[in-house]
């Protein structure tokens, strides 16, 4: 695997664990709750203050894990571009040295043929003569 999938199956596990977590809270509040109706006495309600203060760690917490998602994510998108980036330059350069090279040879060609041109006019001249 990459580092990028690495980033990725770690995030996904964390916000797995994150909501397994949530979940288990959630289950075991409900439950403890439902238990009060299963005494035969009036189940006292909760307290809405402590209710209230849940229900914003909780959200706090999500955010948090959202927030440090994100920042994975942005970082493992940054790190991808600039390794496109890098190698695109890298082929860049690659093909500007096939091109010069290929320009050398074309130019040392065509001199070597306008000699053997010259030449064989000369002769053709010499001929003549």
């Amino acid at each position: 695997m990459t580092a990028s999938t690495d980033q990725f199956v770690d995030i996904a596990k964390r916000s797995q664990e994150a909501v397994t977590d949530s979940l288990r809270t959630w289950t075991e509040t409900v439950q403890g709750f439902a238990g009060q109706f299963t005494g035969g006495t009036r189940p006292q309600l909760p307290d809405t203050t402590v209710a209230v203060d849940r229900v914003f760690d909780f959200a706090e917490q999500m955010l948090a894990q959202q927030r440090e998602l994100t920042k994975t994510v942005v970082g493992a998108s940054r790190n991808a571009v600039e390794t496109m980036t890098e190698q695109a330059a890298k082929a860049a350069e690659s093909v500007t040295e096939h091109v010069s090279h290929a320009a050398g040879t074309a130019d040392q060609a065509t001199k070597d043929a306008a000699e053997k041109a010259a030449g064989a006019a000369r002769s053709t001249r010499a001929a003549s003569k």
